[in-house]
């Protein structure tokens, strides 16, 4: 992506070298080339768009499922849109979508459940009309009962889109189990195979691939070719030239200059949040309060908000200091699935992400936390820094003990040798207790908030 938002920023610098063509002689003139040029330029940035639209689409998907909001999950797809989940054959519609979802559990975020879908590894690929699209994803998914089950999945999706009044919608989502297995045994030891067809609420259609889940081996049919031995043809959609005066290939230039700077954005913000991670594996503390604006603030784990650079540098002594010896230490935080919201004006933006962490201390404890951040950056200067930093923890649990017989625990909350400037702005509960940490931004289909 970074790539592709270089080359379209090139593209744009190039034609702007229309302002050299408007001071040429009118007679020796040919604005329809230019104009030809600015077409196309759209069409690429509109690809674009399309993609970080489909892949935010689909990290949502991924955040409703994860808190049982079945009727949100369902209206992201089309009228006619289709679900079909390993072996259990192939759901129309949305209601019946939102039925077969509901097979997992009650509507809204339930007590002792866990159901943490991860979205990742995007490849997506936009037709060229720039109404349809296809994506593969993996999906990585921690699922438990608190006292009865808990397990691990993974499994690959190969799912359609389509584009309807310009919105981007799920059209079919296919999710190919990898694995399943139980925590305790894992899959060294144990499987789960696939489901057959639910006799409380059969399918419309039967499964339209006959296959077995791990220990046995199933390639998931890819989408796509080879991208280096059997290339794509550059073909692209036909362009129509638009704008033919000069005054009106400058506006039409001036606003394909703003998409591609919103477009960096979102790659620039990405990659901040997985240099968050970096930082925090390492105890680089200073490093890490650097991405800070000087004056953002850090609220993790019910611990209260600390407020300017000062206090973030202080807020991170409480998880080690980093003048200590990391022999032995275990602080990984992989930051997952960003759902990205740029302001209109570029100096602003929320993110939604997940992480999952693998924690812990040589002979000592080993631990597992996953949880969801709400954060907010600010572009200062021209380069973009973390205003808010906020983290709903969803778990913190014991390695050798697992989801299923975690006991419940509150998050670490203050500590009074290191207090917060402020108490904790939105209380919350760890599981296997039930919370749902607010949306910043409105359903994707309906334009409605879900809560």
């Amino acid at each position: 992506m970074r790539r592709s938002n270089v080359a379209l920023a090139g593209s744009v610098a190039a034609a702007l070298g229309v302002a050299a063509w408007l001071a040429r002689p009118a007679d020796s003139q040919e604005p329809p080339t230019l104009a030809a040029r600015a077409a196309a330029l759209e069409r690429d940035i509109a690809r674009l768009e399309d993609v970080n639209a489909i892949k935010k689409l689909q990290r949502i998907y991924g955040f409703y499922t994860d808190k049982q909001l079945w009727s949100a999950a369902a209206d992201l797809f089309s009228a006619d849109g289709e679900i079909e989940v390993g072996g259990q054959g192939v759901y129309v519609g949305r209601d019946r979508i939102r039925d077969f979802l509901g097979l997992n559990g009650p509507e809204s975020p339930q007590p002792n459940r866990l159901f943490d879908h991860m979205q990742l590894q995007p490849v997506v690929h936009v037709a060229d009309d720039g109404l349809t699209a296809r994506g593969r994803w993996h999906v990585f998914a921690q699922e438990a009962v608190h006292d009865e089950y808990a397990r691990w999945g993974l499994g690959v999706l190969e799912n359609e889109y389509v584009k309807e009044d310009g919105v981007w919608k799920i059209r079919r989502h296919h999710f190919y189990t990898t694995m399943y297995t139980p925590y305790e045994a894992g899959w060294g030891k144990e499987a789960i195979p696939n489901p057959a067809p639910s006799a409380e609420l059969p399918p419309d259609r039967p499964p339209t691939v006959a296959y077995e889940a791990y220990p046995k081996a199933f390639v998931v049919p890819f989408h796509y070719e080879n991208p280096v031995t059997s290339p794509p043809p550059r073909t692209g959609a036909a362009v129509v030239a638009g704008a033919t005066t000069p005054e009106a290939l400058e506006t039409t230039l001036a606003a394909l200059e703003r998409r591609v700077g919103l477009l960096e954005d979102v790659v620039q913000l990405e990659r901040l949040n997985g240099i968050y991670g970096y930082y925090l594996a390492h105890l680089q503390w200073d490093d890490l309060t650097g991405i800070f604006s000087p004056t953002g603030s850090i609220e993790i784990a019910m611990r209260g908000v600390y407020v300017g650079a000062a206090s973030v540098r202080r807020n991170l002594n409480l998880y080690g200091q980093a003048t200590d010896d990391q022999f032995g230490l275990q602080h990984n935080h992989m930051q997952f699935q960003p759902v990205i919201t740029v302001a209109s004006d570029g100096q602003s933006a929320l993110m939604r992400s997940r992480a999952l962490s693998i924690m812990g201390q040589w002979e000592r404890y080993s631990q597992w936390m996953g949880g969801v951040y709400e954060n907010e950056y600010v572009k200062e200067d021209g380069v973009w820094k973390i205003k808010r930093d906020q983290v709903f923890n969803t778990y913190f649990v014991p390695y050798t003990v697992g989801w299923k017989d975690v006991t419940p625990r509150p998050p670490p909350g203050i500590t009074a040798s290191n207090p917060p400037d402020a108490p904790p702005t939105l209380p919350f509960e760890m599981y296997p207790s039930a919370f749902l940490p607010p949306f910043h931004y409105a359903h994707p289909v309906t334009g409605q908030r879900v809560e």
